[in-house]
């Protein structure tokens, strides 16, 4: 059975152990998986916000640099165009058509024109190559030339199986614009820059004009449509960016192209109303982020792992060290004082909780094995050791209470003490009185078989005062009954006398303790009116409490004075009405003396009634009545002699007991 209890009490201690253990590392674990999520999120959120920062950044950058090498590269077919125009075969008047077309032909050798010609002001061809086209009057950059007067790039456009990109410029004479100069360049050299644009997989680049439709893109495929983005990814967001790209200004958006969210970055094109536009999806850039990510998650995960190693370890360690003091605690629970305490070493809280268990244990050892030491004298008799100074703390209370039954136990043997004394001294009275009546009955038994021998001798002598003896005998005893009720009436009323007496002195003694108090309350109120008044403002409401305790000690003391001069009277009548008691016991005791006198008269008469013979034969009998009682009396005599010396003889034991008892002060004797 006690295996079976050990074994439950090691299966709780474990469990304990189990649930320290895993409420550490529940909790341990839930903050580090916590953490690890939010700062999982957080790594997300903010890689997800700086890759878009990042890329943005990057496009519009990238959309600048591409829109100024597009600039640069129709800043120099401008150049050209306008280093041609300054032929002087082209601008003198002296040069023939010829001599002008040949010039042409050569600067289409070299530079690589599709066509070159000149126009007059009305549009139409003056020279020029067979392929260019005999009148520009509707094109679009010859309202330009005729609005601007200056040099004009005309959007891509797809002729002859062919892209080509024209430049228009005015040739002046004498300072009059008097034809223009017109010349077609391949759009390779404006394609050459949207390739090498690559972002992405799938990523675009492409130019649109001043109304938003698409002039050039690196895919020719998509500028034979020439779509409108506005119509193409129609939107409210994306009105608002492709106005700013229109606006001519720079800057990089995330937006959704096809229902893709895409990164665009726009820039225009110096010197012309094209705005350069670099997009890509989202998705080709966030695929590495995402694997990044993931090994990152993995990373985390494998933290966590080792974490959870680390925690569990931690969380043994622990619990291990508060196994040992657990462990401890329940065998002191089950009165184990004896056992030492396995101190943990871990310079940690279990430690110091393991150290203080030990001290607390040795003390409680200490306070025991002092408490068992005095408990152990008092069982011995010795009630004179004084009880150790050790307790410290609340244990003080268990020296205090140690001190007090000793000195409880001191004192009542004291009492027990005097009390065998005096009853060793009753008892000896007692038995000296036991004698004294033993020997008296003795003595009566024979005086009544002489007074028998004296009746039987006077019996005719008493015959003539039969009747009138009974008579005074029947009153005489009627006498001495009511004279015995009224001796035990008055010892009752005497007793009573004395007890209120008693009584009323404890009053006294009370209402002098309680005059005492009234006087220490108006003291207090005194000194709690001084204090107040020191307080000030803060002190008045105490100082008017105080005052009210004052006069409420006053009452109290004038209505203590009162009842003490109304005590004083009841006791004066007490005194009085004691007196009147003991004088009128003292009465009772004369009446009770008459009476016996008289009895004896009527005893007297009844001797001379029993001249006659009926009387004889009744005093006869009652004579044999008395030697029975006395001889009754005689053995009650002796059997109070022999419980006597009993008491006495127990009395004397009990004062060998007390006196083998050792008590402060001395040996009681």
């Amino acid at each position: 059975m006690e295996k079976h209890k050990g074994d439950r009490k090691e299966t709780m201690i474990m469990k304990k152990k189990r649930n320290i253990k895993q409420t550490i590392e529940f909790y341990v674990m839930s903050v580090a998986i916590l953490l690890g999520v939010l700062l999982t999120i957080v790594m997300i959120v903010s890689s997800f916000i700086s890759t878009d920062v990042i890329l943005l950044d990057n496009l519009q950058q990238m959309a600048k640099a591409s829109s100024q090498n597009v600039g640069a590269n129709l800043h120099l077919l401008t150049d050209r165009m306008a280093n041609l125009a300054l032929e002087p075969a082209l601008t003198e008047g002296g040069s023939t058509s010829e001599e002008k077309q040949k010039v042409l032909n050569e600067r289409e050798t070299r530079i690589e024109f599709v066509w070159l010609a000149a126009y007059d002001l009305s549009g139409q061809k003056l020279y020029g190559d067979e392929e260019s086209p005999d009148s520009i009057e509707d094109k679009k950059y010859y309202s330009y030339l005729t609005q601007t007067g200056n040099i004009v790039i005309d959007e891509p456009y797809y002729e002859n199986d062919i892209w080509q990109l024209c430049v228009a410029l005015p040739m002046k004479k004498n300072g009059e614009v008097d034809s223009y100069l017109v010349g077609s360049y391949k759009y390779d050299l404006l394609n050459d820059v949207l390739s090498n644009i690559n972002i992405g997989m799938t990523g675009g680049s492409y130019i649109i004009n001043e109304e938003g439709t698409i002039i050039a893109d690196k895919d020719l495929e998509n500028m034979q449509k020439h779509e409108n983005i506005y119509e193409l990814h129609h939107s409210g967001k994306n009105k608002d960016i492709f106005d700013n790209m229109l606006n001519f200004q720079t800057g990089s958006e995330s937006m959704r192209l096809h229902g893709v969210s895409h990164y665009v970055a726009y820039a225009p094109v110096p010197g012309t109303n094209w705005t350069l536009i670099i997009d890509a999806p989202r998705k080709e850039f966030q695929g590495t982020l995402f694997l990044s990510l993931f090994v990152c998650i993995v990373l985390a995960v494998l933290l966590l792992l080792i974490a959870r190693y680390v925690i569990v370890k931690m969380a043994d360690s622990i619990s291990n060290s508060l196994s040992l003091a657990t462990g401890r605690l329940t065998s002191l629970s089950e009165g184990n004082l004896k056992d030492e305490v396995v101190l943990a070493k871990t310079n940690e809280e279990a430690q110091i909780l393991t150290g203080a268990l030990a001290k607390t244990i040795a003390s409680m050892d200490g306070y025991i094995n002092d408490i068992e030491t005095s408990l152990g004298y008092l069982s011995e008799g010795d009630y004179s050791k004084e009880v150790p100074d050790s307790f410290n703390g609340d244990f003080a209370a268990i020296r205090e209470a140690l001190i007090s039954i000793t000195e409880s136990l001191n004192d009542t043997m004291r009492r027990i003490n005097h009390s065998s004394l005096a009853v060793n001294e009753n008892s000896s009275e007692v038995s000296g009185y036991a004698k004294r009546l033993y020997d008296g009955s003795i003595e009566q038994g024979a005086a009544l078989e002489r007074l028998i021998e004296s009746i039987q001798s006077i019996t005719e002598q008493i015959k003539h005062i039969n009747e009138n003896a009974e008579l005074v005998k029947q009153c005489a005893d009627s006498a001495q009954d009511k004279v015995d009720q009224g001796q035990e009436q008055m010892n009752v009323m005497l007793n009573t006398m004395h007890d209120i007496y008693e009584n009323m002195q404890e009053i006294i003694k009370i209402s002098q303790l309680i005059e005492e108090i009234s006087s220490q309350t108006s003291l207090l109120a005194l000194n709690a009116s001084i204090e107040a008044a020191r307080a000030g403002e803060s002190g008045r409401g105490f100082a008017v409490v105080a005052q009210q305790i004052g006069v409420l000690s006053d009452q109290t003391a004038n209505a203590l004075k009162q009842t003490g001069n109304i005590i004083e009277q009841a006791n004066i009548s007490i005194e009085e009405g004691l007196k009147t008691a003991d004088a009128t016991a003292a009465s009772f005791r004369e009446i009770y003396t008459a009476a016996e006198k008289f009895t004896g008269i009527s005893n007297s008469m009844a001797v001379v009634a029993r001249q006659q013979k009926e009387a004889v034969l009744l005093v006869t009998a009652e004579a044999d009545k008395v030697l029975e009682i006395a001889n009754t009396n005689q053995q009650l005599a002796r059997e109070t002699d022999e419980t006597a010396a009993q008491s006495l003889t127990q009395a004397e034991e009990l004062g060998e007991v007390v006196a083998a008892v050792k008590l402060r002060g001395g040996t009681l004797e």
